[in-house]
């Protein structure tokens, strides 16, 4: 009973441009409240343990082998850089790459330790000699990473040598028909 004439009495001394900017203030501090929860959230959702090289050798178009491990804390959208760096220092952007990831389960992948295995094509257009494979992951985790600054995570390196390729590096063109 004291709660009901405590709240009449409110309403009795509030009018409609006073109840406006409550609410209004009180949508701000809840939006405030977001804005700084996102822009204070910076823990990587995934931390890279190791990467093996399966392959230390690769031959020119050939293709390398690494496996990771990783812990995955959560799942945000990432866009990846992937380069593959030769002996003479160029870096390439390898074309082709495929994971091999364990089994997703009703459509969300596992949270915790997990091993990955990736392959990449090494460019024809690699020096021989020793190299590197890096990547860079820029996490959005919330819309203040999408408009701002993303999470960014380095994988370890990779390091492998290519060597020379087992054929020659011409372009498979059909041969011109004899005049």
């Amino acid at each position: 009973m004291l709660l009901k004439r405590s709240w009449n009495a409110f309403w009795r001394k509030t009018d409609i441009t006073a109840g406006f900017i409550f609410i209004m203030a009180g949508l701000a501090g809840v939006g405030l409240g977001s804005v700084v929860s996102s822009a204070l959230d910076n823990d990587p959702p995934t931390i890279f343990e190791q990467a093996r090289v399966l392959t230390p050798q690769v031959p020119q178009g050939g293709v390398l082998d690494i496996q990771y491990t990783v812990v995955q804390n959560r799942v945000c959208a990432a866009s990846v850089d992937r380069l593959v760096t030769d002996s003479e220092g160029t870096a390439h952007v390898p074309a082709t790459y495929t994971v091999d990831r364990r089994a997703f389960i009703e459509g969300y992948p596992p949270e915790g330790r997990e091993s990955y295995q990736r392959s990449i094509t090494v460019p024809l257009a690699a020096a021989i000699g020793k190299a590197r494979y890096d990547v860079r992951f820029s996490y959005a985790c919330n819309l203040w990473h999408k408009m701002t600054k993303p999470i960014i995570v380095n994988a370890p390196p990779a390091y492998f040598e290519i060597t020379e390729a087992p054929a020659p590096l011409e372009p498979l063109t059909p041969e011109k028909p004899a005049s």
